[in-house]
């Protein structure tokens, strides 16, 4: 009984999978990376054949922004990137329908005998990926050696640099991702789980870029000057990396704030504005300022009259009136040697 009832198993299932099938992919959300494609059947269709078996002859279509995969028992047996309707031949599960002989039919009856009628062992599955760009996500770091050089006062300074944005990115090699990191699924891999995994990588090589460009030295009013390069640097050393790795690249990358410390900037503002004071003429400006100033208020109100004296008294007790450099103290002028009132 059990050698009848193999062989009528293994007669009926070849005869179910003998039909050709049409595999294709509805649009794919933009949160799904991989889906697995199931045959496109209607109630009035006699095809029931299994779910593992992609019978010679049978179309895989192929929509823009999509691209499929055939896997048979792990590996890969074909692969479509452009877009359109394309035939699937693999010579493992030949068809009366598509070139099928009798002797190809006898030597798949006679592997399925072997296996008490049920499918041989042969699984195939159909895979579409989603190689549209996708949405990345947002990110920010701090505390990033940032070198301020400005030639013009001799200020050169390490100082902490924070840094945000967001980022897009699509599968540039599918193959690369199956292997590396989804492999066979049931249903569909979703983007989250990738970006997960990737998001401290990514992180990680943008503000190492970012570090390493900004340790060139610029002044910050250059930073704004400098972001294409800085995005386009950050980009390539994440593609690098992330192609090695997932198969994936970045498509677009944008830096929304790229800026120094407000604390950093202060010091910076401060040591400017000194180094402006060594002009002697630029140091005599600013004490003609504060005079007007001072007399200015003093002509309003006897009590300003005291207050804007003290202030031109201070504004000179800083500087010096000869050349301009700032007082630390002392009866002698530290820059031109002058004595002191």
């Amino acid at each position: 009984m059990g050698i009848i009832k193999a062989a009528f198993s293994s007669a009926s299932t070849m005869a179910a999978d003998q039909w050709k099938e049409y595999f294709y992919c509805p649009a794919l959300p933009e949160d799904t990376l991989m889906v697995r494609a199931w045959k496109q059947t209607s109630e009035r269709s006699a095809n029931e054949g299994s779910d593992d078996i992609v019978t010679d002859g049978s179309i895989i279509a192929v929509a823009d922004g999509e691209y499929a995969i055939v896997v048979s028992n792990g590996k890969l047996a074909a692969e479509y990137k452009e877009s359109g309707a394309h035939t699937f031949v693999s010579g493992e599960t030949t068809s009366v329908f598509h070139g099928g002989n009798l002797s190809s039919l006898g030597k798949e009856f006679g592997r399925r005998f072997s296996f008490g009628g049920d499918t041989p062992g042969v699984v195939q599955r159909v895979y579409y990926f989603n190689t549209k760009e996708m949405p990345g996500e947002s990110f920010s770091g701090g505390n990033i050696p940032f070198r301020v050089l400005d030639e013009n006062t001799g200020l050169d300074i390490d100082c902490m640099l924070s840094v945000s944005g967001y980022y897009t990115y699509h599968i540039a090699n599918p193959m690369i991702i199956y292997k590396q990191l989804i492999g066979n699924i049931e249903h569909n891999y979703k983007a989250g789980t990738l970006l997960k995994m990737m998001s401290n990588e990514v992180k990680a090589v943008i503000l190492s870029s970012c570090g390493s460009v900004s340790a060139l030295g610029m002044r910050p009013s250059q930073i704004a000057q400098m972001l294409p390069e800085i995005e386009e640097k950050a980009r390539q050393a994440a593609n690098k990396k992330l192609y090695e790795l997932r198969g994936i690249e970045l498509v677009s990358f944008v830096i929304t704030a790229f800026r120094v410390s407000g604390k950093d900037m202060a010091v910076i503002k401060d040591i400017q504005q000194t180094a402006v004071y060594k002009d002697p003429e630029m140091a005599k400006a600013a004490l003609v300022k504060a005079q007007a100033g001072a007399l200015t208020t003093a002509a309003g109100n006897s009590a300003g009259a005291m207050m804007g004296v003290a202030a031109v008294n201070a504004m000179a007790a800083k500087f010096c009136r000869e050349c301009g450099t700032k007082l630390m103290g002392g009866k002698f002028c530290p820059g031109c040697g002058q004595k002191l009132e």
